[in-house]
């Protein structure tokens, strides 16, 4: 029952390319390997990608072009197959090439399962290689490749054979308007061999019926093609109204309101974006119908010079008639550009209002002025060309009932015989009557004075147009006058500040570089390090001797600072102290180390847990690689342990409470080396500490109390509070929104009639359904 009630379904129905097996005049070259597989059992068959032939390949690349995918060479393809693969496919083949010739290469019955090599099928695998390069010259390359290698995916076959089905009927539509254009081009030509005006009349219907196949096509093709923007522009019209209602009725969270509200609002640039395509497309329309009446009433008016007025008189309603469908066509036209216009003015206002707080927002909201300006223009421009042809179609009328008034005029009329001339000025003056109370003529005088009051209307509204448009033009040359003196304004008095942002701009990315190719440097010297310790770790490793040393037994082990890496090698606690020699470590040691024990103190924790002391970086100090005949020095004797010193220790009244003698001689912590520095500064006198007065003891018969009200009868000093952002960004903020305000009131005096226009604005949207 639903295939009876749906017979035009395409359900089940695929769209085959037009001729899919045609030849191609420049078929690509195939060469095949084939090879057999002893592990698989198989022939392994190869076809490389290659191109045309050298003789074929005509002019280069460049000059015809890029190829066409079905001239494209097919990609390289390979696989394996048996023996009953090749016999079905030359089975399959036999159907397209009927010819004996070449044939298959006899295949041995159980080649599968015998302990043939691949050196003793050799002459078999060159007979099947000529075999299938033959098979491709004789029915094609795309035929052959499909039955060696089919595709596992349906869809890897559907660009060779098939095409979508909304492709197919668009393509049909075209070549359906195509033909109709080409119909009503050719009965355009025929006009010059009509000799007589009968003959010429016959032509005329002709070219009526091809015009009208026309506007029939172009109308399917287009409604076909507004259609999915159609769809959108309901869709998504009806998704933002739904999150509209919701947000309205429904009690959600800010942050569900937050997510509507930006989903709502891509749903109304979508619609926006469908409308704007609706426009377009319907723009294009309506330029197919007007250049046809364009070609048609150019074609009749130089008929009309052929012939004589008298005779021509019988084609007049029909010049008449392509005049009028000409200027209507062309009035719809500037009417969907216009609707294009306010849509472009549109959107800048909305960018204008839309503006946030940046850092040249001013100078952005200029030059949408002036865009709007410029659109205003084009604006100007069509609202014009649509006043002009408006007055066409008056006057086109307006010569339509002149002409009927004046045949209703000059009809003739027989009176009877009679002797007294005054008798037939009686007769004149009661056709008079007749004719002036006559209901046509009373209709065609009024026709005829409606249409003059509508042009004179027309001519007004044509002069005010051209007294806005010469304001929006001042305007615009004003505009443009002031950006560009701002423009050289700006580089006269920046112009200095401006080479200096580029110079350091560059000095900024040399430096970049620079740093990078430190970096490198850096990265590939550890690199390097890195492999010289490890290899110089398994030098000392491998010379080490086997048995144990004498001179080390009681010694503990040492480790070669080459063999460690960069963050664990230290220098000894014996080799802290720097030699007296060096000038650069002396005065460092002046410098920071005077006054301090050469000891570290042991901490405090368990009795048998081992003291380990960081030791320096062999960067700094190298090394000193002890004598193997020298015994090792003895530990240092245990110090007593000292119990460690308060956190904070309250000071007496009278005593400074960051005295010198508080850091002299301190105990050194675990982490002495980065404390010395700590210490070291403190006695240069870096360590930006300052002087604070002690508080002075409370009197014998004063309380806390006393003290915090004579602290609030002192008062309390107030600071300078320099304006923050927020006060700056609101004066900003005011004065973008005073440029916006000034531009919008620009804007609205130059524009003619702008309420009109917004309310025309509002409803652009269902002008153009189609």
């Amino acid at each position: 029952m639903e295939a009876e009630e749906r017979a035009d379904s395409l359900e089940g129905w695929v769209s085959v390319r037009e001729r899919p097996f045609d030849a191609d005049p420049r078929p690509p070259r195939l060469r095949f390997l084939v090879w057999w597989s002893p592990q698989a059992g198989r022939f392994a068959v190869t076809c490389p990608s290659r191109g045309p032939p050298p003789a074929a390949r005509g002019p280069p690349p460049a000059a015809r072009g890029p190829p066409p995918a079905s001239r494209l060479p097919p990609p390289g393809r390979a696989g394996l197959l048996s023996v009953a693969a090749l016999r079905g496919l030359h089975g399959l083949l036999l159907g397209l090439w009927p010819r004996p010739e070449p044939r298959l290469p006899a295949l041995p019955a159980g080649l599968g399962t015998g302990p043939a090599g691949p050196e003793e099928l050799r002459p078999l695998c060159r007979e099947l290689e000529g075999y299938l390069a033959a098979a491709a010259a004789a029915c094609g390359p795309d035929l052959l490749l499909d039955a060696l290698f089919p595709a596992e995916d349906p869809a890897d076959r559907e660009p060779a054979y098939f095409e979508p089905p909304d492709e197919l009927r668009r393509r049909t539509l075209r070549g359906r308007l195509d033909a109709a254009r080409g119909r009503l081009r050719a009965v355009l030509q025929i006009h010059g061999a009509a000799e007589t005006l009968v003959t010429l009349l016959k032509v005329y219907e002709e070219e009526d019926e091809a015009y009208r196949e026309l506007v029939s096509q172009a109308a399917d093709l287009y409604h076909y093609l507004l259609r999915p923007f159609r769809d959108m522009r309901e869709l998504a019209t009806f998704y933002k109204l739904e999150i509209l209602k919701s947000l309205k009725t429904e009690e959600l969270g800010p942050r569900r309101r937050a997510e509507l509200k930006k989903e709502a609002e891509n749903w109304r640039l979508r619609a926006e974006e469908a409308v704007t395509s609706i426009q377009e497309i319907t723009v294009d329309y309506f330029k197919e119908t007007v250049k046809a009446l364009a070609a048609m009433q150019k074609q009749m008016e130089e008929d009309g010079k052929r012939f004589g007025s008298a005779s021509w008189a019988s084609a007049t309603p029909r010049l008449e008639k392509v005049k009028l469908m000409s200027a209507q066509e062309t009035l719809q036209l500037m009417r969907a550009k216009e609707l294009c216009a306010n849509q472009k003015r549109a959107d800048i206002r909305k960018k204008m209002k839309s503006l946030s707080e940046q850092e040249r927002s001013v100078d952005a909201v200029d030059e949408l002025e002036i865009q709007y300006y410029e659109a205003q223009l084009e604006s100007y421009k069509v609202q014009f060309e649509i006043l002009k042809y408006e007055e066409r179609l008056l006057v086109l009328q307006l010569e339509t009932v002149r002409r009927l008034l004046k045949e209703k005029q000059d009809e003739v009329v027989y009176y009877d015989t009679c002797e007294n001339p005054e008798e037939l000025k009686g007769l004149d003056q009661t056709v008079d009557q007749q004719n002036s109370q006559n209901p046509e003529w009373k209709k065609l005088n009024l026709q005829l004075r409606q249409l003059e009051s509508k042009r004179g209307i027309i001519c007004s509204r044509r002069a005010y147009l051209r007294n806005k448009k010469d304001q929006c033009e001042e305007s615009h040359q004003l505009k443009v006058r002031q950006a560009q003196e701002s423009h050289k304004h700006f580089l006269r008095h920046h112009g200095i500040q401006l080479k200096r942002d580029k110079k350091k701009e560059e000095e900024r990315e040399k430096r970049e570089w620079i740093n990078q190719e430190y970096q490198k440097t850096l990265q590939r010297l550890k690199t390097f390090r890195e492999k010289r310790s490890a290899r110089s770790g398994q030098k000392a490793s491998g010379s080490d001797p086997v048995g144990p040393s004498p001179h080390l037994d009681d010694s503990p082990p040492t480790v070669s600072a080459d063999a460690q890496p960069l963050s664990l090698i230290f220098l000894s606690p014996g080799l802290e102290k720097s030699p007296p020699s060096d000038k650069g470590q002396s005065g460092r040691g002046q410098g920071g180390s005077e006054g301090l024990p050469e000891q570290t103190l042991a901490p405090t924790g368990e009795p048998g847990e081992e003291v380990k002391t960081p030791q320096a970086s062999p960067l700094l100090t190298p090394p000193a690689s002890p004598s193997p005949s020298a015994p090792p020095p003895p530990p240092p004797p245990p110090l007593p342990v000292h119990p460690p010193p308060p956190f904070w220790e309250p000071t007496k009244v009278g005593e400074k409470p960051f005295s010198a003698d508080k850091f002299r001689d301190p105990p050194r912590s675990r982490c002495s080396g980065l404390m010395d520095e700590v210490l070291a500064s403190l006695k240069q006198g870096n360590s930006g500490l300052r002087h604070v007065e002690p508080p002075h003891p409370p009197g014998p018969g004063t309380s806390g109390q006393d003290d915090l009200l004579a602290a609030i009868r002192r008062g309390v000093k107030l600071r300078r509070v320099t304006p923050g952002p927020a006060r700056e960004a609101k004066a900003s903020n005011s004065e973008l929104e005073r440029s916006i305000k000034a531009a919008m009131r620009r804007i609205k005096k130059v524009s003619a009639d702008s309420e009109e226009e917004d309310d025309g604005e509002q409803n652009s949207g269902g002008e153009w359904d189609g």
